[in-house]
């Protein structure tokens, strides 16, 4: 029986073992069957979980570069304008005062006319503010027509538009309008131009491109990047153009510029696939194509390939994220080898357990069942974990996102190379550790309980994490936190990606600075002043506290440019604007608006204005003399000085343009107060100069409208009778009558309004010469026209003159050119010359104000004049100031010795009358013989009776 028993038992327990070994057995290989077909499937996941994110990155950086287009244009176009501008400025500066004002023209026209940029598609052109083009190198035949009413394709005034850009500010002028492409003439297309107005000659002067020649830029530039991207062993990124043609293959060149139609079969049946699914809405596709078997293979086999098919609306691209399917095998052989060295180890295990159970039988059921019970145990124990790693070993495979997995309570269990790459902590040091580990101090204990909660409540979180280095540099990341659970929803671990997105901040915060900071000083610029500049507004509206602007312009930096060099320039403009920081306090603002100009805004200050406006003055004064201390460039010792506008603000209404404006004009009145100085704003500085832009507008309406007409008083001789007339221009303003003409000349100078205005005081009295020649008994008068620097420098002022005598009809023999001595000094020459030419057609010139000039005999004795005019002047002293007497009687002698006759205006009464014909002056003109009037009044003037 015991035997029988031991039989019996033994071969029971061979029974349930082999039964339970065969049970077990099968259930494992199930298992892993089904552990694979899980591997292999997330895998597949995480290849196409790849391709999106490598997609996502390329649309991500076509779109950068698409939005950067008109940005990069607009900088290049300003940068060309500058340039254009210095050359322009550099020749008017040097050329003017020896030139006249056509020749400087014509000198700028030239130097700008052949300048070629942008390969050749960009050219300088000059348009006056009238719009009549000056120089248009393409197109030179339209040079001096008007081009005020040309428009684009979409009816918008191209002429007008630039003007109006003009008046903008130096960096806003741009202006936008259609115009046939170069390569396309029959097609318009979007060009965007850049002008800056040169005040001298009331010019435009810009340059502009086509918007889509900078896009094309950017395309090229995204290709060559693209070409150039790899991932993994295999992957890449293929561009197709809207028709399917090939535009990127890196894979095969050779297929670059090609359709499918062109293309070897395999190829073709490729791209047709690619292209269909791109045209309908994009996705994963899977397709076969060539490659070589080495590197050094010439023999190609055919590969299974997955790709990721999207298309980029704004340049018409599919992009085509692919990579070979087989650069997965090895992953899944890896895991295959590690599922079948576990079985192995169970059946080695199960082995012993049987050969165990076989020696062991004798001792009874109950040491089998013991045994077998921690048998079992131990097997389920160990099938758990093989599970567990399985489903570890699916998620956490190598990529190049930073991955880490921890248990339900966070400890860190796992991590992999990019994890350390990342944050420098090897996977020893970070295994047992919380990501706590990586906390950089940023973030408080509210924001990390959100990421619990959400993670808790939805089963994963993303977003940006500032976590800290093992060096202890900190960084930003964006991190990706999943829950792994079982399929009763309990949680076993969470797994988290990191990438590091240090390059990509670094790049918006260059956006940002290139938007909001000087390029040469990394000073604020224009921009980033004006909003702060604001927000000084309303703190000081709010807090009652007097805050100032100050603007500061460089004296005579161009000199500086001209003579050293722009880089000692920029040099310069770097050094000014390290010495302003230091003279204000840390939270002031120094900033930069091109050129030579800087601006100091001062806040928190008095809210005392006299209190405000001495703490401003101590700044400006320092400011004076950091700038006044002598400068070392290349060897050589500079001195330069800064003129300084400041205007004061506290709860005043006026907006951050009209304080930036004020300080402007501050500045100016410190430039004419001679310079290195410092002006402070005030409202009766704004209402000039208001009244004078109002004056000249005023003034160019009157022009056009007729507002002006002539005065004429009496020139006569000893005995009374009128020998002639002066011609004198007055303004009827429809608003506030007569304005003076001391008043209104001036400002014609200043504003260039005197050429039209002097073209048509003389086109007037030759009118009125012509009708008096026409009468006997006026046909002997003589009439004076007054004549401006302006006018005389004018390279066809001859010419004008005859065109007006010839159209009108007035004997040139009657006409009386008057001319003041120091118009005659500017160029002696050119004057001569022109006064020569007339003379030869009998025109007469005579010199108003002499001996009030420099009366240079050497000048006098060359000109061809015909007369001398006494000024007003000694005639009122005459018969007070014997010295007066002396110099009148100086006159006349020089004059009867030279041959000319003499005429002493501003004559008023007897007494002065009589001292002038007792010193040899016998023709007068003034208000004791008449005041100016109409030609009626001058008709029926009386006539003075005079003592015999």
């Amino acid at each position: 029986m015991p035997r029988l028993h031991l039989i019996g038992t033994l071969s029971l327990l061979l029974v349930v073992t082999l039964a339970m070994a065969g049970f077990f057995s099968w259930q494992s290989v199930q298992n892993h069957r089904a552990a694979l077909e899980r591997i292999e499937t997330v895998i597949h996941q995480q290849q196409r979980t790849r391709l999106r994110s490598e997609t996502q990155s390329a649309v991500d950086y076509l779109e950068f570069l698409r939005q950067r287009t008109e940005s990069v244009l607009r900088r290049s176009i300003v940068e060309q304008v500058d340039v254009a501008m210095q050359m322009v400025e550099a020749i008017h500066a040097r050329e003017s005062a020896h030139r006249p004002a056509a020749e400087v023209q014509r000198l700028i026209r030239e130097a700008l006319r052949p300048a070629r940029f942008f390969e050749g598609r960009g050219y300088f052109f000059i348009d006056d503010m009238d719009g009549s083009f000056v120089l248009l190198p393409t197109a030179p035949q339209y040079e001096g027509r008007a081009g005020i009413d040309n428009r684009d394709g979409t009816g918008h005034y191209i002429m007008r538009g630039l003007i109006e850009a003009a008046r903008k500010p130096q960096g806003e002028g741009f202006s936008r309008y259609q115009w046939y492409r170069p390569d396309a003439p029959q097609t318009m297309a979007e060009k965007m131009a850049y002008v800056r107005l040169f005040e001298p000659y009331q010019w435009l002067i810009g340059t502009g491109d086509y918007l889509y020649e900078w896009e094309d830029r950017q395309k090229k530039e995204a290709m060559q990047r693209l070409r150039a991207l790899r991932f993994g062993s295999s992957g890449s990124i293929g561009l197709l153009d809207r028709d399917g043609r090939s535009l990127i293959s890196p894979n095969n060149p050779a297929l670059e510029g090609l359709k499918p139609e062109q293309m070897p079969a395999h190829e073709r049946k490729a791209l047709q696939t690619l292209f269909a699914t791109a045209q309908a809405g994009g996705g994963f596709v899977e397709y076969d194509w060539p490659r070589k078997k080495s590197p050094d293979d010439s023999n190609t086999e055919v590969g299974r390939k997955t790709a990721l098919v999207s298309v980029y609306e704004p340049w018409g691209w599919i992009i085509v994220t692919t990579t070979f399917n087989d650069e997965l095998q090895s992953t899944l052989h890896a895991e295959t080898y590690a599922q079948e060295q576990g079985n192995s180890q169970q059946r080695l295990q199960l082995a012993l357990v049987l050969a165990a159970v076989a020696a062991l039988g004798i001792m009874g059921s109950f040491v089998f069942s013991r045994w077998s019970k921690k048998l079992f145990a131990r097997y389920h124990q160990e099938l758990a974990q093989a599970q567990a790693d399985l489903r570890i070993a699916a998620i956490a495979f190598d990529s190049q996102e930073g991955i880490f997995v921890t248990d339900p309570q966070g400890v860190i269990l796992r991590v992999n190379h990019s994890f350390t790459d990342i944050t420098g902590y090897p996977a020893e040091e970070a295994i047992g550790q919380t990501p706590a580990l990586l906390k950089s101090g940023r973030h408080d204990a509210h924001f990390y309980q959100k990421m619990r909660d959400t993670v808790n409540h939805t089963g994963g979180w993303h977003g940006e994490v500032w976590n800290r280095r093992k060096n202890g540099t900190i960084f930003p990341e964006w991190l990706t936190i999943t829950a792994v659970k079982t399929d009763d929803g309990t949680v076993t671990h969470y797994v988290s990606t990191l990438t590091d997105i240090t390059q990509r901040k670094a790049a918006e915060e260059e956006i940002r600075h290139l938007a909001y900071y000087d390029a040469l000083t990394q000073l604020p610029n224009r921009r980033l002043l004006l909003d702060r500049l604001q927000h000084a507004l309303l703190n000081s509206r709010r807090t009652g506290r007097q805050a100032a602007l100050m603007f500061i312009d460089l004296d005579h930096f161009k000199l500086i440019n001209d003579t050293q060099g722009h880089d000692k320039g920029d040099i310069l403009l770097q050094e000014v604007a390290q010495r302003l920081l230091q003279t204000v306090r840390a939270n002031d603002t120094v900033a930069r608006l091109g050129g030579d100009e800087f601006v100091v805004l001062l806040e928190d200050l008095s809210p005392e204005v006299d209190e405000a406006a001495a703490e401003a003055t101590v700044v400006a004064e320092k400011v004076l003399d950091a700038v006044a201390q002598a400068w070392m460039l290349d060897g050589n010792e500079i001195k330069s000085s800064c003129s300084i506008g400041v205007v004061l603000f506290t709860d005043s209404n006026a907006s951050a343009e009209d304080l930036m404006k004020h300080a402007d004009l501050a500045m100016y009145q410190a430039k004419e107060s001679g310079r290195n100085t410092v002006r402070f704003f005030n409202p009766q500085m704004h209402e000039s100069i208001v009244k004078r832009v109002a004056l000249e507008k005023d003034l160019r309406t009157g022009l056009e409208r007729q507002q002006l007409f002539l005065l004429y008083q009496a020139q006569v001789n000893t005995h009374g009778h009128i020998l002639g007339a002066e011609a004198l221009v007055r303004w009827n303003h429809p608003r506030h009558g007569l304005v003076s003409p001391n008043e209104f000349i001036p400002l014609a100078e200043d504003s260039g309004l005197i050429l039209p205005l002097g073209q048509w005081v003389l086109h007037a009295a030759c009118e009125q010469l012509a009708r008096w020649a026409q009468e006997p008994t006026h046909a002997h008068l003589t009439l004076a026209v007054n004549v401006s620097g302006r006018q005389l420098r004018q390279p066809d002022f001859v010419q004008q003159v005859l065109d007006t005598l010839k159209k009108t009809g007035a004997p040139p023999q009657l006409l009386k050119l008057e001319l003041t001595e120091s118009l005659l000094l500017d160029n002696p020459q050119d004057a001569i010359t022109k006064m020569m030419a007339l003379k030869k057609h009998g025109v007469g010139f005579s010199l108003d104000d002499f001996g009030t000039g420099y009366s240079s005999l050497a000048y006098l004795r060359r000109l061809p004049l015909s007369q001398l005019k006494i000024d007003g002047s000694f005639v009122r002293d005459l018969v007070s100031e014997p010295r007066a007497v002396a110099i009148v009687r100086t006159i006349v002698t020089l004059a009867d010795s030279l041959g000319l006759q003499v005429i002493a205006e501003g004559v008023e009464t007897q007494e002065q009358r009589e001292s002038l014909a007792h010193n040899g002056c016998h023709t007068y003109q003034g208000y004791l013989f008449s005041r100016p009037g109409t030609v009626q009044e001058l008709e029926i003037m009386p006539q003075p009776r005079l003592p015999t």
